[in-house]
């Protein structure tokens, strides 16, 4: 099997709507993780903003400003007066952040900083803002310090200062106090304590988002069906799309099946185009025996093998679906069989049963099964015994096809042992499931079988055809391996 050697990252090709779509659900999957981020982060910035608060008061004066000293009132002003009063009202604002008047201020506030050092000017105009309210000739001038006394004090100051920088700087104008400083009895209202909180949260939220897609980014697993080609070097044949289920009470808990309308009508059309390669390749290459295998449990295999022969047997061929998998038989399971008592392969390589006797027809899939309903540890061994290859044989001569459900091929040597008697192999990969350098790993099992792999199923796909909702449940299963 040709491999490439350095498959391209997502980001390196650009992201196709499978991988999209799967990084939205890799993050719907993880809702939890994201919240439990985001809260944690809003509590340190909490725990933050509380080590960094520090309360603060404000003092504040209001003036008017006037273009005739004798006016203190908008009254008896002509319009031109009050136009331009509204422009002083700005020029004002910059002489009381002159170095000059901060200077003066800071000498006779009467306050010292807590080291027993003099205010200085700068500190003054750090503590002051300057505000004037647009198209009025009103200015607000506020001092901001952490002790109330000091700003009422440096408020003050301003207030016995202010005229002479502003006749000095401005003559035949006038500027007047309209509403005194007043001591502050409470602290200014602060929204830090929200404002880090927010943040954290934000960030908190936007960083598990970004550390769960480079986690999958950097996994190395098959995340679309382009990379199947890209990344394994294999043909697919079918992508078949996630699909959800919830068996309603009293109902089995059978497979996911392509006789079920429920199951949707691209899951169903998608295994009809997997059987038409099948089929093109098999009439081409004279295959009988097919194996499904995957390399990881839970991929989805039993269900890939059951509805490929399904679909064989719907197109009018005589199918024998056999399970293979002696550790996990579950082919009875999904097709809705009670099998509790059958030995299957078991009965057949001890010499209980024949092959005819252990095969069962189904009229309602009008399929024949081998299954089997009892777990064996020592698979390997029966399945390598001369009368597992005949079972394979006489099936081939009696049947258009053998579909093989095999255990994982990445688990147990189990498929590489049956590819001995099989003519082709089908691979099915899960989604965004197995590493590609396991599933390699895996396929090199079947070389010396000398059994080629005819292609890939991409399971489990969010992009895919079959897409559909049959009220919740996810299909697949797990293995018991210990």
């Amino acid at each position: 099997m040709n491999y490439n050697s350095e498959p391209k990252k997502d980001y390196e090709e650009g992201l196709s709507l499978d991988t999209a779509l799967m990084y939205a659900k890799k993050l719907m999957d993880k809702w939890f993780v994201i919240l439990l981020s985001a809260i944690l982060c809003a509590g340190v910035g909490f725990g933050v903003a509380v080590a960094r608060y520090t309360e603060h008061y404000s003092s504040q004066i209001m003036f008017i400003a006037s273009n005739r000293s004798s006016a203190i009132t908008v009254a008896g002003q002509s319009s031109s007066d009050i136009n331009a009063s509204v422009s002083l009202a700005e020029s004002f604002k910059y002489v009381f952040t002159t170095t000059e008047l901060a200077t003066k201020v800071a000498n006779s506030c009467g306050y010292a900083n807590p080291d027993g050092s003099p205010i200085t000017a700068s500190q003054i105009k750090r503590y002051v803002s300057v505000q004037s309210i647009e198209e009025t000739q009103i200015i607000y001038l506020t001092v901001t310090t952490t002790n109330p006394d000091v700003s009422y004090g440096i408020a003050q100051a301003y207030v016995d200062n202010y005229n002479e920088a502003i006749a000095t700087a401005f003559p035949n104008t006038a500027l007047t106090v309209i509403d005194p400083p007043l001591k502050a009895e409470a602290p200014n209202g602060d929204n830090t304590k929200l404002l880090y909180p927010m943040l954290g949260f934000v960030l908190g939220f936007f960083a598990a988002c970004l550390c769960i897609i480079v986690a999958v980014v950097f996994k190395d697993t098959i995340k679309n069906s382009d990379e199947v080609t890209n990344k394994l070097g294999m043909k697919l044949l079918g992508v078949i799309g996630r699909v959800y289920r919830k068996n309603k009470k009293g109902e089995s808990k059978q497979g996911i099946l392509i006789t079920d309308k429920k199951s949707g009508f691209g899951f169903i059309e998608s295994y009809k185009l997997i059987r038409t390669k099948i089929e093109h390749a098999a009439s081409r290459q004279d295959y009988k025996a097919i194996i499904v295998t995957s390399t990881m449990e839970n991929e989805g295999k039993t269900t890939s093998a059951t509805n490929i022969a399904l679909s064989l047997a719907q197109n009018g061929k005589s199918v024998l679906l056999i399970d293979a998998d002696l550790r996990k038989p579950s082919v009875a399971k999904t097709l809705g069989f009670s099998a509790s008592d059958d030995e299957g392969i078991c009965g057949i390589v001890s010499g209980k049963k024949t092959l005819k006797e252990s095969i069962k027809y189904s009229e309602k899939y009008q399929l024949f099964v081998l299954v089997s309903g009892v777990a064996v540890e020592n698979s390997t061994e029966i399945l390598s015994s001369p009368k597992m290859e005949e079972i394979v044989e006489a099936a081939k001569k009696e049947f258009d096809y053998v579909i093989i459900d095999t255990a994982p091929c990445g688990i147990i040597a189990d498929a590489s042992i049956l590819a001995g008697y099989a003519d082709t192999i089908v691979l099915v990969v899960k989604q965004d499931y197995a590493s590609a350098r396991r599933i390699k790993r895996a396929v090199d099992n079947f070389e010396n079988s000398g059994t080629e792999i005819i292609g890939c199923i991409f399971n489990n796909s969010e992009n895919g055809m079959s897409n559909s909702k049959i009220y919740g449940r996810k299909y697949g299963y797990g293995y018991g391996y210990g």
